[in-house]
């Protein structure tokens, strides 16, 4: 008898326990993190009244017969489901997405927990504010790189990101093939046809001893109209003398005076040329120098303050000998003409030029006069312009139409048309080593050679000493065929105060991230896409990704991966300690930590702005709590009938 009050004692307190657990629960329900707890129950073995004997003689079998002493507590168990996550919006607060814990120190004790409710202090460490426990990961090196050590994560907040020179920028966009509705150079009823004012010389391709203000003064006299500006020579030595013609006629290109109006040319005698764009006895080129203690125009070959004349041209001057022609024309060039007549039928034709064959104007005039029919083509005396006359009454043919271009087979020949070249700009910042900014443009100017391009490259308004000019030349489709600099050079600019030179190699081909330059009849729009210079900057924000790489963004606009956060896994989770505060602590049963990174050696991921909530179901700990309610009831009720039993037992006696 007396044991039956103990068993129902072992069942008040087993269900006591549970009942601590189910309050314990309930009172965590919005506890950050916390995983909830259930009990399970087992039978306490008595004692063995009888074994049970074997079947014998037609007897069967009989079963044991044992009296239990009771329940017990068999476990106490951690449920480690995924709570529901919650977003904040506050940086610093982690969740984790699956299986893993954040590692936190005292310096002295390592625990674990699933509450990520961090905060940097004031000496950048990530800490748990609730315990003043440090987040424990990998700090990275300069390269982005980690750090194999498992250490406190302290992002210092003041940190400042080094300035980084410019060494590469990237040139996307398109040139209008137009040339900005100007369309192809061409020969029109319009066109003055002379001979150009010529200047030549034997030049020297060494300037290393000219200072970067020696230039070249460039005179034009157009009756008595008077256009004069100076071309800067780059203090280096260039290769051959058509990168030093490149060289000089890149810095005409960016010359608002001169541009359209002269030209640099190299000769079959190995000399360069300095000549007009237009013809005529009204022009005359000069040079002097800019600087009087450096002699440019010698270093040239040319003679100072010796004006060259243009001349008017006739049917028998060379075509390659006009003003009108950019780049000399080559055997098997084609030029192609077509126009109207004044009654609007049309005439069209080829002219294929052959050098000591067919290459004088006559030869040229000759094939418009067979393509039009019954007149004679000629230039006028006075004008230079071309004029038709007719064979039958004399009289010049007025109101006809006229255009010729020329038909480039990739030879580099080219000419030049009423209009001057159109150009395109585009700037955009590079930096040197020390983080100062500079101004880059790169200009364009649209040749005399089909699908061909000049361009120039200008620092702070200065001219780099290397790879500050070259050619774009693209294909027929419009697609980029080459990008490079005359000398194949990238841009050398050599900075003041001591700062190493900077040094830029400018891009136009495609990325994977970037198209390239392109040429098509659409609105230009080359612009620097991509550079990857920066100044230096101060840390303004610190984010942290999925991954738990802590990644700093820069007021230069630059990131750095600072640091990550670590997870530690076990193979049995279940089996850690809980130390209060949210955290557990490695035990036997829960195995040995495996720490390593997020989404790589633990599955689980880092989601930054939200935090974990409690998994206690209420629902369920509701109805646990009725359950155990009645289990504890019932026990207590073995207690109290144990007891009357007990009472009549004793009154048994009176």
């Amino acid at each position: 008898m007396i044991e039956s009050i103990y068993t129902g004692i072992t069942g008040v307190q087993a269900h006591q326990t549970r009942m601590n657990v189910i309050g314990n629960n309930i009172a965590n329900v919005n506890t950050n993190g916390y995983k909830s707890g259930r009990v399970t129950f087992s039978d306490v073995m008595g004692h063995t009244l009888s074994e049970g004997s074997a079947a014998r003689d037609g007897v069967a079998a009989t079963n044991p017969r044992q009296a239990g002493l009771g329940v017990r507590v068999g476990s106490i168990d951690t449920n480690m489901s995924q709570g529901s996550s919650q977003d904040t919006g506050i940086d610093t607060d982690l969740s984790i997405t699956g299986e893993g814990f954040f590692v936190v120190s005292d310096g002295q004790t390592t625990s674990y927990t699933r509450d990520g409710s961090f905060l940097f202090d004031k000496t950048g460490k990530l800490v748990d504010p609730g315990t003043g426990m440090v987040v424990q990961g990998n700090l990275a090196r300069d390269d982005g790189t980690f750090k194999s050590e498992t250490e406190n994560l302290v992002i210092p907040l003041d940190r400042e990101s080094k300035a980084k020179a410019t060494s590469t920028i990237h040139l996307s966009g398109n040139l209008d093939v137009s040339g900005d509705g100007q369309g192809e150079p061409v020969w029109s009823t319009d066109t003055t046809f002379g001979l150009p004012a010529t200047l030549a010389g034997n030049a020297s391709l060494d300037y290393t001893g000219f200072t970067s203000g020696a230039g070249l003064k460039v005179t034009i006299d157009k009756g008595g109209q008077i256009t004069e500006s100076t071309l800067s020579v780059p203090p280096r030595t260039f290769p051959d003398r058509l990168a030093l013609v490149a060289e000089l006629n890149a810095q005409i290109n960016v010359n608002g005076t001169l541009k359209g109006k002269v030209l640099f040319k190299a000769n079959d005698l190995g000399q360069i040329v300095l000549r007009s764009t237009e013809g005529g006895e009204q022009v005359e080129v000069s040079v002097d120098n800019a600087d009087p203690n450096a002699n440019v125009v010698a270093a040239l070959g040319l003679a100072p303050q010796a004006p060259a004349a243009g001349l008017k041209a006739s049917d028998t001057s060379l075509l390659n000998d006009l003003a009108n022609v950019g780049q000399d024309l080559t055997n098997g060039d084609v030029l192609r003409f077509s126009g109207t007549k004044p009654s609007g039928e049309r005439f069209d034709g080829i002219f294929t030029y052959a050098a000591g064959t067919n290459d004088t104007v006559a030869d040229l005039l000759k094939v418009v006069e067979s393509a039009y029919g019954g007149v004679k083509a000629g230039l006028d005396t006075d004008t230079g312009k071309l004029i038709l006359t007719d064979e039958v009454s004399g009289n010049r043919v007025v109101g006809f139409d006229l255009n010729v271009s020329l038909l480039d087979t990739g030879n580099g020949s080219g000419i030049f048309g009423d209009d001057p070249p159109f150009s395109y700009s585009t700037n955009t910042q590079v930096y040197d080593e020390k983080g100062d900014v500079h101004s880059l443009t790169v200009n364009f100017t649209k040749g005399t050679v089909a699908n061909e391009w000049t361009w120039v490259a200008t620092v702070d308004g200065l001219n780099p000493s290397a790879g500050n000019n070259g050619k774009a030349v693209f294909n027929e489709d419009g697609t980029l065929r080459t990008f490079e600099s005359s000398d194949k050079s990238a841009m050398v600019f050599q900075n003041s105060g001591g700062t190493p030179a900077l040094r830029v190699d400018i891009a136009a081909g495609g990325t994977e991230r970037l198209g390239g330059l392109t040429q098509f009849v659409a609105p230009s729009s080359v612009s620097v896409r991509d550079q990857d210079g920066r100044a230096s900057g101060r840390l303004v924000e610190v984010n942290i990704e999925d991954d738990g790489n802590i990644r700093g963004l820069f007021s230069n606009g630059e990131s750095q991966v600072l640091g990550r956060v670590l997870l530690a896994s076990f193979t049995n989770p279940e089996g850690l300690r809980r130390d209060g505060a949210n955290l557990f602590a490695q035990t036997e049963a829960s195995g040995k930590p495996v720490v390593g990174g997020a989404g790589s050696t633990v599955e689980g991921s880092i989601r930054s702005g939200s935090l974990e909530m409690s998994n206690v179901n209420l629902a369920d700990e509701f109805v646990s709590m009725m359950v155990t309610q009645r289990g504890f009831q019932a026990s207590a009720r073995t207690i109290t009938t144990a007891d009357e039993l007990l009472n009549e037992l004793v009154n048994l006696k009176r």
